[in-house]
C-alpha cells in the first residue's frame, strides 16, 4: 500500500491555503516498504517540481484507482493519466472545509490555466481516501472529428473513492473545486456578458467507485492465435494501447492502419506477426526484473533508457522493446512471429 504522510509540526503551521513556494516536498521509501510523500517547512527548490512529477504520486494513484479507462479530460485514456496532466504545476494544500487531521494537495493544468485540475485527499494516516478531477467529459465521436468537451457552464467535479467510503468525506472536494483559478475567475466576472456565459461553472457533481485490482485488458482483445506460451510476457497492471496482428491493427481507435516492420528488416527477419502495446507505471527498474523473470531463456540488452528481450516461447519467437518514459511511466513493444524465425 501506498501511502502519503507528513510530520505532524507542520499541522500547527498551516493556514487556509498554503502554495509549494513555503513547503518543500520529497518522497522516501519506509522500513515496510511503504512509499510516502513527506511536506516540511525545509526550504522548498528555488523551481519546485509540478506535483505530477514525483514517482510516489503516480505510484499511489496507480495503488487506488488501477489502470481503469474513461473519458474525462481525454477520450478513453487511462483515468491515472488525466489526472496526472491535471496535476501539471506546483501543488497547493487546501484547508476549507477540511477536517482536522485530513490533508488535501491540489494542483492543475497549468497549460489550460486551471480548466482541468485535481485534488487529492489523505486521511490522518496520509492515505488517500478520495481524488478529485474537474474535467469537460471529453470524447472523440468519430475518427474524423478532434477532441469535445463539455461547454464551460456543464463541467464536472468526477470524484473518486473507494468501496465503502462516504460521499460527504469527500465535501471538501466540492467546496474547492468552485473557487476557480484566478485566469478562469477573471472570464467568469468579466464585464462582457457573453464571456461571463461562457466561463467555467461546475454543474455536476458524481462519484466514481474505485476497483484498482480489476485489470483494464483481458486476453479476448489479443489475436485468438497468439501462442498462449507467451501471454505470461504480457504484464497485466498496465494499459492495452495497441494490438495488431498480420500487418495491421485491430485495435478500435487504430483498427485497420498498417503495422511498421522496418526494425524486422534491419534485424534481417520477415515482417511480424502480431503486435501488442502496453503502457504501464511500473519504474523501468522494475519492468526490466519482471522480464528476468518471466522471459526464462531470453536474451535481454540494456542501458538507463531502453531495453530488448528476443526469446521464443510456444514455438514461436518474440521480441520485446521496453522504453522509460519517465514521468510518463514505462512503455513495453511486444511482437511475435507464430515461428521461429
Amino acid at each position: 500500500m501506498f501511502t502519503i504522510a507528513r510530520p505532524l509540526a507542520l499541522l500547527l503551521a498551516l493556514s487556509v491555503s498554503l502554495d509549494a513556494a513555503a513547503l518543500s516536498l520529497r518522497s522516501e521509501k519506509r522500513a515496510d516498504g511503504a512509499t510516502v510523500l513527506v511536506l516540511s517547512n525545509a526550504p522548498a527548490a528555488a523551481r519546485p517540481p509540478q506535483l505530477n512529477e514525483d514517482p510516489a504520486v503516480r505510484a499511489a494513484l496507480v495503488d487506488f484507482i488501477g489502470y481503469a479507462t474513461g473519458s474525462y479530460t481525454l477520450d478513453g485514456s487511462l483515468i491515472v493519466s488525466q489526472i496526472l496532466d491535471a496535476l501539471d504545476s506546483e501543488f497547493t494544500i487546501f484547508e476549507e472545509g477540511v477536517p482536522a487531521g485530513r490533508t488535501m494537495l491540489t494542483a492543475m493544468d497549468d497549460g489550460n490555466h486551471g480548466d482541468e485540475r485535481a485534488a487529492l485527499l489523505l486521511d490522518e494516516k496520509g492515505q488517500l481516501i478520495a481524488v478529485g478531477l474537474v474535467n469537460g467529459h471529453c470524447t472523440v465521436k468519430s475518427r474524423t472529428e478532434t477532441l469535445s468537451c463539455n461547454p464551460g457552464p456543464e463541467t464536472v467535479l468526477t470524484i473518486f473513492q473507494a468501496k465503502g467510503a462516504k460521499k460527504s468525506d469527500a465535501d471538501p472536494m466540492i467546496v474547492w473545486s468552485k473557487q476557480l483559478p484566478p485566469l478562469v475567475a477573471y472570464w467568469a466576472e468579466s464585464e462582457d456578458p457573453e464571456t461571463r456565459a461562457k466561463a467555467q461553472k461546475i454543474g455536476s457533481v458524481e462519484y466514481i467507485t474505485t476497483d484498482p485490482k480489476k485489470p483494464s485488458w483481458t486476453t479476448s482483445q489479443l489475436p485468438s492465435d497468439l501462442p498462449k506460451a507467451m501471454l505470461p510476457l504480457l504484464p497485466t497492471n498496465s494499459f492495452l494501447s495497441g494490438v495488431g496482428a498480420d500487418g495491421f491493427y485491430i485495435s478500435p481507435g487504430i483498427k485497420g492502419s498498417p503495422m511498421e516492420g522496418e526494425f524486422d528488416q534491419i534485424d534481417g527477419r520477415p515482417m511480424h506477426e502480431f503486435e501488442v502495446m502496453l503502457h504501464t507505471y511500473m519504474p523501468f527498474a522494475d519492468v526490466l526484473r519482471f522480464y528476468k523473470q518471466h522471459a526464462k531463456g531470453a536474451e535481454l540488452q540494456a542501458n538507463d533508457e531502453k531495453a530488448r528481450v528476443d526469446g521464443v516461447a510456444g514455438g514461436g519467437t518474440y521480441k520485446i522493446d521496453i522504453r522509460d518514459k519517465e514521468d510518463e511511466g514505462t512503455a513495453i513493444t511486444f511482437t511475435a512471429w507464430r515461428k521461429e524465425v
